[in-house]
Order: structure tokens, then sequence, then C-alpha cells
């Protein structure tokens, strides 16, 4: 099964692209884990892109979910400038508390990945991610 949707790059958008990924999950009788991690990895992309990427602007954010054997892809895409957060380098480790706010939310995107790829396509990011899903983190 397939679902795609095109959101307006604006904060209060994401209720919509939640709502996407949360019924695709129902519909493909995907694990309410996986699918809170789905949904997790899309705010944290999608927050990123309205914060940094567009900051300020509102520009679109194309998603696309699959179900395939083990995995959910994800295919996330914006129009922001170029931007690899799958070769971005991981932030120090530091104490919480020694540490700025920030910064581990690519860390966290790509712990929850089993693989991430960038690549830039007409004057787009594309960031092509897998999830698996529980039954198969189990195995």
């Amino acid at each position: 099964m397939r679902a795609e949707g095109t959101f307006r790059g604006a904060l209060a958008s994401f209720t919509e692209l939640r709502a996407l990924a949360e019924s695709f999950g129902v519909a493909t009788g995907t694990d309410r884990e996986t699918t809170l991690r789905v949904v997790l990895v899309l705010e944290e992309l999608f927050t990123n892109t309205v914060i940094h990427g567009y900051a300020g602007d509102e520009g679109p954010v194309w998603v696309t979910l699959v179900s395939q054997r083990d995995v959910i892809a994800v295919t996330y895409e914006d129009a922001a400038p170029p931007f690899d957060p799958v070769g971005h380098s991981s932030p120090p480790t530091l104490a919480p508390e020694a540490r700025a706010p920030g910064g581990l939310g690519l860390t966290l995107v790509r712990g929850l990945c089993v693989s991430a790829s960038y690549a830039r396509v007409d004057d787009r990011n594309r960031i092509t991610l897998a999830v698996a899903t529980s039954s198969a983190a189990a195995r």
C-alpha cells in the first residue's frame, strides 16, 4: 500500500501529516509502535524543514509512505536550500546540562531508521528512509 501527500511548510500543518501517517498505519495493519516511530521521524524532519530550511517561508513538503516487507519506506522531500541530514555529522556527546538546546533530532532520526539516503533531485531535498516494523526488529 502507498499513501502520499503535499503539505504546507508551516508548523500547524504537521497535524495533517501526522494524520496521513496514522491512517496509513491503520490501513496497513502496522503496529502502533512502528507507526509512532514513523510519526516521530516525520515530525523531526518537518520541524527542521519549517524552522531551518524554509526559515519563515511556507514552501511545500512532499511525503510518500509505502508498506514493504518488514519496513515502512518513507520518502520526504522539500524545496528548501540543499541540506543532507544523512551526511550531517552527529553532535558531540556532552552531558545534557553542558549542551545547548537542539542538535539531537537528526541523530534520533538516524537511530529510528534501518537505512537512510539523501539526494538532491529537481531542486528538492529527497530523504529516503526505512523504518523497521516491530515484528522485523524482534527477529
